[in-house]
């Protein structure tokens, strides 16, 4: 068993390099994006800026600038509202439905059991099973 896990103990060290360089190469890439776009965000933002004020003055233009950015701030804010509403009822959905599981659960155990006790030991063992399950599945979904 020693060479077959040295051997597996490389493969998996091997890969942890693997995605440890990967994840850091994309992450400078992204970063020089980033950099890029905001660059580019403030030389629109000149450039309209510049525009505006040939035509009209420049603190009619930079108030205009200022009342369309804070327009867009506040419809973003909107919908930011709105998606952290519906993921709550999303998830207070998502209980509800767990605790109606649960519950139809348990009243079918407890029909089975009085109607056949013999079955007892079986019925814990699927509830318990159920149970545990249900809970491990609401983890994965909560990340």
């Amino acid at each position: 068993m020693g060479p077959l896990t040295a051997a597996l103990a490389s493969l998996l060290a091997a890969d942890i390099s693997a995605a440890a360089s990967r994840v850091k190469r994309n992450a400078a890439l992204w970063s020089v994006i980033g950099l890029l776009l905001v660059t580019a965000y403030v030389f629109a933002l000149a450039a309209a800026f510049l525009y505006l004020s040939a035509r009209y003055s420049p603190v009619a233009a930079a108030a205009a600038i200022a009342g369309a950015l804070v327009v867009t701030a506040l419809v973003l804010v909107g919908i930011i509202m709105s998606l952290q509403n519906r993921d709550r009822r999303r998830q207070e959905e998502r209980r509800r439905r767990t605790q109606m599981q649960t519950n139809l659960t348990l009243l079918a155990a407890a029909g089975i059991l009085r109607k056949q006790p013999l079955l007892a030991v079986a019925t814990a063992v699927a509830i318990g099973a159920l149970l545990g399950t249900g809970k491990r599945r609401g983890r994965k979904h909560d990340d």
